[in-house]
């Protein structure tokens, strides 16, 4: 795993931490977001073992930028914080787009 890719999945393994606590407290407020709070952090497992996969060889840091974008997209309100380390996590990824 090269630099830019372990910064990756650093940032990505923040927002999947951060986004395992958000169903939960969801639930329990009764908040209508529960459930794409959820997905988000379904998403975010699948990508974070893409990432730290050691065979096969995780595809490259830009081939994740569209499922970020559209993480990141979907992240208003409530899933607010979440949606912060998302866009640190683009940011390494688009990064790496542009050293390219």
């Amino acid at each position: 795993m090269d630099a830019v890719q372990q910064h990756l999945a650093i940032a990505v393994g923040a927002a999947r931490d951060r986004a395992k606590e958000l169903p939960g407290e969801l639930e329990r407020q009764g908040d209508s977001q529960t459930g794409k709070s959820s997905a988000v952090y379904l998403a975010l497992i699948t990508i974070h073992k893409r990432l730290v996969t050691v065979n096969p060889a995780p595809p490259p840091v830009t081939h994740f930028i569209p499922d970020l974008e559209q993480l990141v997209r979907g992240c208003e309100a409530r899933l607010a914080p979440v949606k912060l380390l998302l866009e640190v996590a683009l940011r390494v990824a688009l990064g790496a787009r542009d050293e390219t």
